[in-house]
């Protein structure tokens, strides 16, 4: 009997190790860095649980799956209010792709911000010229 729940243990403890590592993994990538963290910090309870089994030691057993349920419910409400938002069905994603050429408005606005920002270093060198 002893064996058999060290050999399940060890087996929960790579399965959950290989779930730290997967979430290490995934929080490596700029896109699911968030859920990555997330993921790998759910699993070390898991850890510590299949510890307490390859350990035989019942305190460490339940702390570890009590952690890994209430981590786990944590997880999954944030999944919940992460997700982004649905489009509105009047968006089509047809034209969303497309840019429109700038009006002749926005091109006379940004040429003469660009020109107002050009202004001060021009006047600058020019005062150090005369210098």
């Amino acid at each position: 009997m002893t064996l058999l729940l060290v050999v399940v243990g060890l087996l929960l403890l790579l399965l959950s190790l290989a779930g730290v590592a997967f979430g290490v993994f995934m929080a490596l990538d700029g896109r699911n860095r968030e859920q990555g963290v997330f993921f790998a910090v759910w699993w070390v309870p898991a850890v510590a649980a299949s510890l307490g089994i390859v350990f035989r030691d019942g305190v460490t057993f339940t702390i570890g799956a009590v952690c890994f349920v209430v981590a786990g419910a944590a997880l999954a409400l944030e999944y919940r209010t992460s997700k982004p938002r649905a489009r509105s069905r009047r968006t089509g994603s047809a034209g969303a792709n497309k840019k429109r050429p700038p009006s002749e408005k926005t091109k006379r606005a940004l040429q003469t911000g660009t020109e107002q920002l050009l202004e001060a270093p021009r006047r600058w060198f020019s005062e150090r010229a005369r210098k």
